[in-house]
């Protein structure tokens, strides 16, 4: 048994009410491990919720297990309370009233009358007691889905679920298994310790679902005879692999595929340094309504054709003199700190920013950079 099983899973029985985050516009192995472990812990019955910052509910594949129940964002994280003593000054009627923006209270007494001595104001107890952060290399990733509530990140109990092996084992409770593919492999394994029997048709799908994507149909380096393993597990408790892989990749639209084409026809590598890159120009972006999802869908295709790269870049004309490019890394690599010789911001696995350079000096610019950089990290 992993280390660690036991310890999330007395975690999660020990909180009031759990929030599942994933990372701001995650990607699809982050999809499925959310809705996966939402509905596993939904069926123990626990008080939980999963959240991601800029999800598109209605885009999410079908295989997913209560995906209309995940949240696109958070109300408040806590109330705010007002007191008042009336052990000696009793309440005959309350009313209020909204108005300008303003609420107003009435409290009438049934004899008496209050002062402001009577009264007080405090925050009330947190909403939640627990987080479960999946794929969060570090605390900043994590607080990065909290725009609003950033200070709620380093008041509550997190567990902290990952493969990652640039996971700084940074929370109360570290769920973090290197020699796994995937995060949803992590679940699977920490689900399987606990209560096998919760795993029914559509966790095993979801989970399948992450596997599935994260290894590029298991070709990637990640892949291991335990990772199989499971994944055989996982079919037999009933995933549905045909659906999967149909809705990944087989109902993509006529956009997107020209969008691929284009892309994969100026692929270029530097197979030394593990890197791919390619280029759009305005004219792709036009004719086939290019989104930043789209991107990502894109950069998992290269990495399917060039199993060997770690890094991707791909850069999109904005202008003839401005070109936007996107930094995206697999361990050992960190994007976030690549991207910053370029003056990008992201995180460690995504990167993106301009260049005030029209795009093939932008391309030349940033690949030499880029080069630089990982010899200086060598």
């Amino acid at each position: 048994m992993y280390q660690g099983y036991e310890q999330a899973s007395e975690a999660i029985k020990r909180a009031k009410r759990t929030l599942i985050v994933a990372p701001e516009n995650p990607t699809a192995d982050m999809v499925a491990a959310m809705a996966g472990l939402f509905a596993y812990l939904k069926s123990h019955g626990f008080e939980v919720d999963a959240y991601s910052p800029n999800l598109n509910i209605e885009k999410l594949p079908g295989y997913l297990p209560m995906k209309e129940m995940l949240l696109t964002k958070l109300n408040g994280m806590r109330d705010f309370r007002i007191t008042l003593s009336v052990d000696k000054v009793p309440v005959q009627e309350m009313a209020y009233d909204v108005k300008d923006g303003k609420l107003d209270i009435v409290l009438t007494p049934k004899h008496g009358e209050w002062s402001a001595h009577d009264l007080s104001f405090h925050q009330g107890e947190d909403r939640y007691d627990l987080i479960i952060a999946l794929g969060c290399a570090d605390r900043n990733v994590l607080a990065s889905a909290f725009p609003n509530h950033a200070d709620f990140v380093y008041r509550t109990p997190v567990l902290n679920v990952d493969h990652d092996a640039k996971n700084e084992h940074w929370a109360a409770i570290n769920l973090v298994d290197m020699t796994a593919g995937s995060v949803t492999e992590v679940l699977h394994g920490w689900f399987s310790d606990w209560n096998e029997a919760k795993i029914d048709e559509q966790i095993a799908t979801a989970l399948m679902a992450g596997m599935i994507w994260k290894t590029q149909s298991f070709k990637s380096a990640s892949v291991t005879p335990k990772t199989l393993e499971r994944a055989s597990k996982l079919v037999s408790l009933g995933a549905d692999r045909e659906q999967v892989v149909h809705q990944l990749w087989r109902t993509r639209d006529v956009s997107t595929l020209k969008l691929w084409g284009r892309a994969l026809s100026r692929l270029e590598q530097d197979a030394g340094n593990e890197m791919v890159w390619t280029t759009l120009s305005r004219q792709d972006i036009i004719e086939t309504g290019t989104t930043e999802a789209r991107l990502d869908e894109l950069v998992q295709e290269l990495i399917a054709y060039a199993p060997d790269s770690k890094l991707v870049a791909v850069f999109v004309e904005h202008d003839e003199k401005t070109t936007r490019a996107a930094i995206f890394a697999e361990p050992p690599h960190d994007a976030k700190l690549l991207g910053r010789q370029l003056g990008f911001d992201g995180n460690k696995n995504k990167s993106s920013g301009a260049i005030g350079k029209p795009i093939v000096e932008a391309k030349e610019h940033a690949i030499a950079t880029l080069r630089q950089s990982l010899r200086n990290n060598q």
